[in-house]
């Protein structure tokens, strides 16, 4: 921990432009989303009995993504191909799934107005590249409840799922941005 400080301090931008460049980093960072993915299943889902919404499944879509992209990185980190492929993907999965924890939050904050219906049903409408995931894995992508119905059930150090989503999409925003910026001002010190 001491020497990646120290290398930061040193070097602040080179060490990010550096990170981009190793499979570990890319890795760490698919496996958190993928973490995140499995846990919401595992956790919420199979332990506590709460069942996913259509934009909580939408929001899982967005943490496969963000793996697929962090895997198609780890491939060849230090081929351009490979790295702005990653990070195309990685991006296009963290904006998607950003905009869906917005929509979640609004719905969780208009269920608490007695007159609030949703919008959100139970059954998705369409998954990004018509993919037929509540088809081909109903156990983690199958909507059974409706938006905002179960957003407030559960809440830790009083923010709920979705508020707690922010955090991990902020985390991967702030890391990505850093690593990409990283990434470009090490190419133009070689230039």
């Amino acid at each position: 921990m001491l020497s990646i400080w120290n290398a930061l301090r040193g070097d602040f931008w080179g060490t990010f432009g550096r990170w981009q460049d190793q499979r570990a980093i890319w890795l760490l960072g698919g496996g958190i989303a993928l973490g995140l993915e499995l846990f919401s299943w595992a956790f919420f889902q199979t332990f506590l009995g709460l069942r996913p919404c259509e934009l909580c499944v939408y929001i899982r879509v967005s943490m496969l993504g963000i793996f697929l992209g962090a895997m198609i990185g780890a491939m060849k980190p230090k081929h351009i191909v490979f790295k702005l492929a990653g990070y195309a993907v990685v991006w296009w999965w963290i904006i998607r799934g950003l905009l869906w924890n917005f929509r979640l939050e609004i719905e969780n904050i208009r269920a608490a107005d007695p007159n609030w219906f949703s919008l959100c049903g139970p059954t998705p409408t369409e998954f990004p590249f018509g993919l037929k995931l509540d088809e081909w894995f109903p156990a983690h992508f199958r909507p059974e409840a409706v938006c905002g119905e179960i957003g407030n059930a559960w809440s830790a150090l009083g923010l709920n799922m979705a508020e707690w989503l922010f955090f991990a999409y902020a985390g991967f925003i702030i890391v990505v941005a850093l690593m990409g910026l990283g990434g470009l001002v090490q190419a133009r010190r070689k230039h």
